[in-house]
């Protein structure tokens, strides 16, 4: 053995001899250990008080004294006063009660450990301990203690919890049933027109987490649905009437709930993509109305995705008899017209039979008629047919709000078959007070042109020159307002308060009209006022929806912000086409400008050169244009077919005073 290097360690005499006797008993009693244990390879040695005594005074570890008695084996015995006698030598209480463990104390025995063979064993209840192992020091029988309580307070834990739950289940069922035994009750109270409480009654069953697709579940969320949407908040009603609809078309409900959903799509434009999966339903055994309202709506669904040939293949399967038929008929024909499809003669055809179809129609469809014929001025236009397109303008009764576009289109027809006398009536018509606030810019760039090519010069500049007073005068006003403007929500409040009394818009009232005209503006208007309309019903039955109500109300909003936010981005590039489309038409007058300068110089040289010159008459013809512009698409269900219902006509052409 190596002993401390004396050189760095010095230390007194007395603590060096503390330590050197220390050392001395260990090495002594680890001798008398490995003797123990060495005999127990042969025989087992019997160990006496005696021993047990001197290990403890020569410092023995209390695990090494225990494992010198487990080595000894079983043939000590103490008596009661060998153990008193042990306590006064100074042997601990845990050697002692290693003693009592091994049963080598006379008139005392080991613990039992393990339970009769034939008692009943509850699998609840924690198991019994594991013996000890065969020579366990005390650091083991503390650990094994230590994960055996763990074990049975997990086990209890388990238990518990499981009674928990099965309680909890029991008392769910039983608020189930009786919030079951009220559904006819909530029933009978929406019918009744208290839509609110109906709809607290549903929601407090449906909490209670009925089995989902069973009877009293769908009854639950349909009523909700319903009373919903009697009470207008119809994104609300949204999400339980799509879980109706997909719960399948065999279900009671299935007609009534698909009749909401049409009136949804209608007023906040719900329209989610998965509605797709209702062509997965069989729907013939239903009656011939409904077949047709299903096809009508799966074809406007997929007409509104740009499917074109699914729009098609359910639109035409609307009968004659369906009152929508006029409706599938128009849409139909502007279907063909998409370039996917290019079918003109077909979308003449579906136009011709929707405008018959709304004359026959009990008390007429006005709206369908005037469309019918508006479809087919504009597809003749756009063939080159312009006495056949003006037949069809000619159909626009004068109080229709869309007489002003009829007009206005009739008046380029004419311009575009030199019919100039036409032309110029139909440009003061449109001049007059009527229709003062209508954007139409190009209106004095064509009757210019048309003075110009009758070598009236001097009423030609008059044209150009309100040209410039009315639109181009206030253009700074207007590219100042989309410099400085960035927000689409601000964009959206300067709409909103062009039209409030008593305030105004940043912009003149003539270009705010421009976006009031655009479709795409009327239908997110349409939209944001039915979502505002919802909020405040919302705001008002708040308390009897609970948190349904406030996450419904919070899913409004966020819809609100979002169309706001889509209004106000349509805002901004309709104001950005009209500063472009002015740019361009003011280029246009610069030219006539010149071309009326160049005519002007020219006569005054035939003056100077011949005084018995005569200016030309005026020239019946002499406008070359090119065709209207190619970047043309329909829009959907309001017969505006050109993508820029101002600047698709506009066209490169000629202008010139014909000489005789």
């Amino acid at each position: 053995m190596q002993g401390l290097n004396l050189k760095t360690h010095t230390r007194p005499a007395a603590a060096r001899g503390a330590r050197q006797s220390r050392w001395v008993r260990r090495l002594i009693g680890a001798l008398i250990c490995v003797t123990l244990v060495a005999g127990t390879a042969s025989t087992a040695f019997a160990l006496d008080k005696n021993q047990i005594v001197q290990m403890t005074k020569l410092g023995l570890d209390d695990r090494a004294i225990m494992g010198a008695i487990d080595s000894a084996g079983d043939d000590i015995s103490l008596t009661a006063e060998d153990v008193e006698d042990l306590r006064e030598q100074g042997v601990s209480d845990q050697v002692i009660d290693h003693l009592r463990r091994r049963g080598m104390i006379a008139g005392e025995s080991a613990p039992a450990d393990q339970a009769p063979a034939d008692e009943e064993i509850d699998p609840l209840a924690p198991a019994p301990a594991p013996a000890p192992a065969e020579g366990e020091s005390d650091y083991e029988r503390e650990e094994r203690e230590r994960l055996e309580a763990e074990r049975q307070a997990e086990i209890e834990r388990r238990a518990n919890e499981l009674n928990a739950q099965r309680e909890a289940e029991a008392e769910r069922q039983r608020q189930l049933e009786r919030a079951a035994g009220q559904l006819p009750r909530a029933a009978q109270i929406v019918r009744d027109g208290n839509n609110m409480e109906g709809a607290r009654m549903y929601l407090e069953f449906l909490s209670y987490e009925p089995e989902q697709g069973s009877e009293n579940w769908y009854e639950a969320t349909f009523g909700l649905a319903k009373a919903l949407y009697q009470e207008g908040i119809l994104s609300g009603a949204s999400t339980p009437l799509l879980e109706v609809l997909m719960a399948g078309a065999d279900r009671p409900h299935f007609v009534e709930a698909f009749r909401m959903l049409e009136e949804l799509s209608s007023r906040i434009g719900y329209n989610p993509p998965i509605l797709e999966e209702l062509t997965r339903f069989y729907v013939g055994d239903k009656n011939e109305r409904f077949q047709a309202e299903f096809n009508y709506y799966m074809g406007k669904f997929f007409y509104g995705y740009n499917r074109m040939d699914l729009a098609l293949e359910y639109l035409d399967q609307v009968p004659e008899s369906a009152t929508d038929y006029p409706e599938s008929r128009y849409l139909a024909g502007v279907a063909r017209l998409d370039p996917a499809v290019n079918d003109i003669p077909g979308a003449l055809r579906n136009f011709e039979a929707a405008i018959l179809a709304a004359e026959a129609a009990p008390g007429g469809n006005e709206d369908i008629l005037q469309l019918g014929y508006l479809a087919l001025a504009r597809v003749f236009f756009e063939v080159g047919f312009f006495d056949v397109a003006l037949f069809y303008y000619q159909k626009i009764p004068s109080e229709s709000s869309r007489h002003a576009d009829a007009v206005f289109e009739s008046a380029w027809s004419y311009f575009m078959k030199n019919d100039f006398k036409r032309a110029l009536g139909t440009f003061h018509t449109l001049q007059s007070p009527y229709y003062s606030q209508r954007y139409y810019p190009d209106l004095y760039i064509l009757e210019s042109t048309v003075y110009l090519n009758q070598c009236m010069f001097p009423k030609s500049q008059r044209a150009l020159a309100e040209f410039k007073s009315r639109y181009l005068d206030q253009r700074p006003l207007l590219q100042a307002y989309l410099e400085n403007t960035f927000e689409p929500e601000a964009y959206w409040q300067m709409m909103e308060d062009a039209y409030k009394p008593g305030q105004s818009a940043p912009i003149p009232r003539l270009f705010t009209n421009a976006v009031l005209e655009s479709l795409p503006f009327y239908n997110v208007h349409r939209v944001v006022r039915a979502l505002q309309a919802e909020r405040a019903a919302l705001n008002a039955n708040i308390s009897a929806l609970g948190d349904f109500g406030q996450q419904v109300l919070e899913r409004v909003e966020e819809q609100l912000e979002l169309k706001v936010q889509e209004g106000g981005i349509i805002v901004q590039q309709r104001l950005t086409a009209v500063d472009q489309e002015l740019e361009n038409w003011e280029l246009r007058s610069l030219q006539i400008e010149f071309d009326i300068d160049s005519e002007e110089r020219q006569q005054l040289q035939q003056r100077l050169q011949n005084p018995n010159y005569e200016a030309p008459e005026a020239a019946e013809a002499g406008t070359t244009l090119m065709v209207v512009a190619d970047d043309w698409q329909p829009w959907p269900f309001e017969g505006e077919y050109w993508l820029d219902e101002v600047a698709s006509y506009r066209s490169q052409m000629r202008t010139e005073c014909i000489e005789q």
